[in-house]
C-alpha cells in the first residue's frame, strides 16, 4: 500500500495537522521527555523502545469514518479512536500488555461502574459499541494497512494474522474496568507498570498536540552563585546554619527566626542534595506567597524550569502571560489558551521547579486525577514543606502518612522550614517521620557568631491593649502616619476592616487588603503592597488574617487584634523583619535597648471571631501580658507559643490528626494500586468542607458581559467573589450564564464587596 493513502488523515480538525504529523510530534516529545526525566541510561532505553513503539500506534483509530466525519464538524458522530487503534493491536500485534493499556486509556481513564467521573470509559464502549466501530468500517481493518502504518515509522514488529477480531478479549475487558483490574492482574508490579506506561504515553501525547516537544525544559543544576547573597557583585557569606546544610544529605527540620534567611538555606540543602533531573518542590500553603516564591526562584534558576501549581495557576498564568503585551498587541483568545496549556503542563511532567499547595500534593496520595504522572515526577524529587505549621489537624496528619509514602515509594526526600512550629509539632513530626530521631533537627547555633546574631534579635516592642479597641485608638495610628511612619493593621474580619478605612480617613496612600475581594483586584493589592520600589508601597495597609501569608513587606508599626500565638507571630513578621529599625512609641516612655518597633495588641476584637479556638486565644493573651511593655525577639514568642500549645491537639483536632494520618487511601496506596482510575470527590476532601462559593456582584453584571461578548473568559471570571452561602442573595434569574448573580452584593474596587441595601456604615458595626 502507497504511503499516500494516510495522508489523507488528520489528527486534529485544523486541517493541518496530518496523522503522521502528529504522531511524529508525540515520538519527538517522547525521546525529548525521557530525557528529562529522572532515569538511569537502562531505564531510559526500556522506556524509550515501548514508547516509540506506543506512540505509533495510539492514534492509527483516526483513520475510522466515524473520527473523520468527527473532525470535519458532525457532532452526531461519537467514537472513541483510541479503542479502534486498541482493536488494531490486538488483531495484528503481540504487544505487552501494559502498552496495549496506555494505547486504550490515554485520554480516557478505565470504567468505574461506581462513580459519574467524567473522562472515563464507559462499559457499552468496551463490550457493545467496539464491534459496533468495526463492523461499521470493516475495510480498514486490513493487514496492508497495519503493515503500511509501521513501515512509516520503520517499525519492524512481526504481524500475526488472526481471523475476525471485532471485540476485545476478557481479560483486557477486566483490566479496562476498576471493578476488576485486580482481580486481572494480581501482581502490584505490573499494576504500577500499567500506570507507568499510560502516564509516558498521556504527557507525550500532550506535550505533542500542544507542540511543546522540542521546548521541554532540562532541571538545571543549582551552584552556589546562583543563590548566595550579593550586591554590585560582591557576595557576602552564607550564616553557619546555611553553611552547615550544604554537607547535609537526609531529610531535615529547620526551625530559624522569620528573616534569618531560610529560603537560602533550603537551597543550600537543595544544592547538597540535587541528582540529575530530580524535581524540586517548594510547598507553601496560601497562593499568594506561591506565585511571589516562583518569581524568586525563577531569578536562582530561570524562566523556563519554574512553575506554580495551585488552585489559581490559570489566573498567575494569564496575568504573567498579559503583560508580556502591550494593550494595543492584546490578543486575549491566544493568551488564554496559552495560558490554559501552560496550566496544563504544570500539573503533568514538563516543569523541573513546581511551587505548589500542599493540596496539590496530596491530590496524588489521595489518587485525585493525574496522580500517575507524579509518578515520575516523584521519584528522587527533593520536597521544601515551608509554614507547615499553618495546616489544621486533618491536613498535617495527611501531610505526614504522604511523606511516609513518598519516602518509600519514590525515595523523595524532605525539608520541613518554620519559624513557629511548637515543640509539640517538632515532636509529632520526628517522632512519626523519623523513628525518634532527633539529628534531623536544625537549629541556627548560638556558640557561632552569625548565628547568634539572628537568635538574640529583638525587633518589637509590645504593648498589650485591654481596655480598649483598635478603633479607640485611632488617633494614635494617625499620629504615626503623620510622622512619616508606615503603620500595619490586622483585624480579624472584613468588615472590620473595612469601618476602620472609612474611619481612619488617611489622605495619603492606604491599601485595604482582606478575602472581600476579586482575583483581578487581589492581584492588583498584592502588586502594590510588595512593590519592589519600598516608597511606592501604601503607607498605611489594613488587612485581615490574609496578611499572613509569607508576602514580603515591612511595616514601621503595627496595631493587631489578639488571634492565637502562631497567627499572631506571622503577624508580627510584617514589622521590622529585619530587625534595623529603631522607634520609641509616642504614647508613652520606653528606654529602648534594641532596634525595636512598637507593636500594639488588642484584647477586644471590634468584630466576632467565631473561627479561632476560645481557649488559645484566652491563653495566648494571658501569657503575651506577661511580656507586656518588653522588647521582644523570637525566642520570646516561641516560648509563648509551646506554652500555649504545651498539651498539643485538643480532643478534636487529635482525632482529626489520627484520621489524616491513618488515612486508608494513602496507608494501602499500593496495595488498592488500580491503574488508569482516579477519584473523583478529593477536591471535597481536601476543601475541607468549605463553604464558600462564587458569585458576581449586582453591579458587575454589565462589565462582567462586556468580558464574555470579548471572549475574555478568563478576565470575566476575575470579577468573581468569594462569599459564605448566607451572605449571597442569589438571582433566580441567570441571564449571565451560570454565574451565581448576588442580588443583595455590591463590589467596590477600595474595598471589596458589601450588602447593598443596607448602609455600609451600618454593616461595619
Amino acid at each position: 500500500m502507497n504511503k499516500n493513502y494516510f495522508d489523507q488523515f488528520f489528527a486534529k480538525s485544523d486541517g493541518v495537522t496530518t496523522l503522521e504529523m502528529h504522531t511524529r510530534h508525540v515520538i519527538t516529545a517522547g525521546e525529548n521527555l525521557l530525557r528529562s526525566l529522572p532515569l538511569n541510561g537502562e531505564e531510559r532505553r526500556h522506556w524509550n523502545e515501548k514508547l516509540v513503539r506506543v506512540a505509533v500506534l495510539h492514534d492509527l483509530g483516526k483513520i475510522h469514518k466515524d473520527f473523520v466525519k468527527r473532525l470535519s464538524g458532525e457532532k452526531s458522530s461519537d467514537i472513541r479512536h483510541e479503542l479502534v487503534s486498541l482493536l488494531f493491536c490486538i488483531k495484528y500485534l503481540h504487544l505487552d500488555d501494559d502498552e496495549l493499556f496506555a494505547i486504550a486509556t490515554h485520554h480516557k481513564g478505565i470504567v468505574n461502574t461506581h462513580s459519574t467521573a467524567k473522562g472515563t470509559l464507559s462499559p457499552d464502549h468496551i463490550i457493545n459499541y467496539i464491534t459496533e466501530w468495526y463492523d461499521a468500517d470493516l475495510a480498514i481493518f486490513s493487514i496492508e494497512n497495519m503493515q503500511a502504518w509501521l513501515n512509516i515509522f520503520d517499525i519492524e514488529d512481526d504481524l500475526v494474522l488472526q481471523n475476525s477480531v471485532k471485540e476485545l478479549p476478557k481479560d483486557v475487558k477486566m483490566y479496562l474496568n476498576a471493578k476488576y483490574q485486580k482481580k486481572a492482574i494480581q501482581s502490584i508490579a505490573i499494576r504500577k507498570q500499567f500506570s507507568l506506561m499510560r502516564a509516558l504515553l498521556m504527557a507525550a501525547d500532550h506535550l505533542g498536540s500542544a507542540r511543546k516537544e522540542d521546548d521541554i525544559p532540562k532541571y538545571k543544576q543549582l551552584t552556589l552563585a546562583d543563590f548566595q547573597p550579593s550586591k554590585d557583585n560582591i557576595y557576602f557569606p552564607f550564616r553557619p546554619f546555611q553553611e552547615r546544610l550544604q554537607e547535609i544529605k537526609t531529610d531535615v527540620i529547620l526551625h530559624a527566626p522569620t528573616g534569618s534567611g531560610k529560603t537560602e538555606a533550603a537551597l543550600n540543602w537543595v544544592f547538597a542534595n540535587q541528582s540529575e533531573n530530580a524535581r524540586v518542590f517548594y510547598l507553601l500553603p496560601y497562593t499568594a506567597s506561591i506565585n511571589a516564591m516562583v518569581t524568586r526562584l525563577q531569578r536562582h534558576y530561570n524562566d523556563e524550569v519554574v512553575t506554580a501549581l495551585h488552585s489559581k495557576t490559570l489566573d498567575f498564568f494569564y496575568d504573567q502571560i498579559s503583560g508580556e503585551y502591550s494593550n494595543n498587541e492584546k490578543d486575549y483568545q491566544k493568551i488564554e489558551q496559552e495560558a490554559k496549556n501552560k496550566k496544563s503542563l504544570s500539573r503533568e511532567l514538563f516543569y523541573p521547579i513546581k511551587v505548589a499547595t500542599l493540596h496539590q500534593i496530596l491530590k496524588t496520595s489521595l489518587k485525585g486525577k493525574g496522580w500517575e504522572f507524579a509518578l515520575f515526577d516523584y521519584k528522587n524529587a527533593l520536597f521544601i514543606v515551608d509554614e507547615f505549621h499553618t495546616y489544621d489537624a486533618l491536613l498535617t496528619g495527611m501531610l505526614l502518612a504522604t511523606i511516609k509514602l513518598y519516602r518509600r515509594l519514590f525515595n523523595a526526600k524532605f525539608f520541613f522550614l518554620s519559624a513557629t512550629i511548637p515543640d509539640f509539632m517538632l515532636q509529632l513530626i520526628i517522632r512519626e517521620i523519623y523513628d525518634g530521631d532527633y539529628s534531623k533537627l536544625i537549629r541556627p547555633d548560638a556558640n557561632k557568631e552569625q548565628d547568634k546574631v539572628v537568635l538574640e534579635r529583638k525587633r518589637h516592642q509590645l504593648y498589650c491593649m485591654s481596655d480598649a479597641t483598635i478603633e479607640d485608638e485611632t488617633y494614635l495610628i494617625k499620629e504615626y502616619l503623620n510622622e512619616g511612619r508606615s503603620v500595619l493593621i490586622i483585624v480579624n474580619n472584613v468588615k472590620t476592616a473595612q469601618k476602620l478605612y472609612k474611619e481612619i480617613q488617611f489622605a495619603g496612600s492606604v491599601q485595604l487588603l482582606h478575602s472581600g475581594f476579586n482575583k483581578r483586584d487581589r492581584t492588583i493589592i498584592e502588586r502594590a503592597i510588595t512593590n519592589e520600589d519600598i516608597l511606592s508601597r501604601p503607607q498605611l495597609l489594613i488587612a485581615t488574617q490574609a496578611v499572613e501569608v509569607s508576602l514580603d513587606i515591612d511595616y514601621d508599626i503595627a496595631f493587631i487584634e489578639n488571634a492565637p500565638i502562631d497567627a499572631l507571630i506571622q503577624r508580627f513578621g510584617r514589622i521590622n523583619r529585619a530587625g534595623k529599625k529603631n522607634i520609641n512609641p509616642i504614647d508613652r516612655e520606653m528606654s529602648l535597648q534594641n532596634d525595636t518597633v512598637p507593636v500594639y495588641v488588642f484584647e477586644k476584637s471590634i468584630g466576632n471571631t467565631p473561627f479561632y479556638d476560645n481557649k488559645v486565644l484566652a491563653d495566648t493573651w494571658t501569657e503575651l501580658s506577661v511580656l507586656n511593655n518588653c522588647e521582644l525577639g523570637e525566642d520570646d514568642l516561641i516560648n509563648v507559643c509551646n506554652i500555649v500549645y504545651k498539651d498539643g491537639y485538643n480532643e478534636v483536632q487529635q482525632r482529626d490528626f489520627e484520621t489524616g494520618l491513618n488515612n486508608t487511601i494513602i496507608t494501602e496506596f499500593e496495595e488498592d494500586w488500580i491503574a488508569g482510575h482516579w477519584r473523583d470527590w478529593v477536591d471535597d476532601i481536601l476543601q475541607n468542607k468549605n463553604q464558600k462559593v462564587e458569585v458576581l456582584c449586582r453591579n458587575l453584571i454589565e462589565e462582567y458581559e462586556a468580558k464574555i461578548t470579548e471572549r475574555r473568559f478568563l478576565e470575566a471570571n476575575q470579577l468573581l467573589v468569594q462569599v459564605y452561602n448566607y451572605e449571597a442573595k442569589i438571582s433566580k434569574d441567570r441571564k449571565s450564564g451560570d454565574v451565581l448573580i448576588a442580588n443583595n452584593l455590591t463590589y467596590n474596587p477600595i474595598i471589596g464587596y458589601y450588602v447593598a441595601e443596607e448602609n455600609i456604615d451600618d454593616q461595619m458595626l
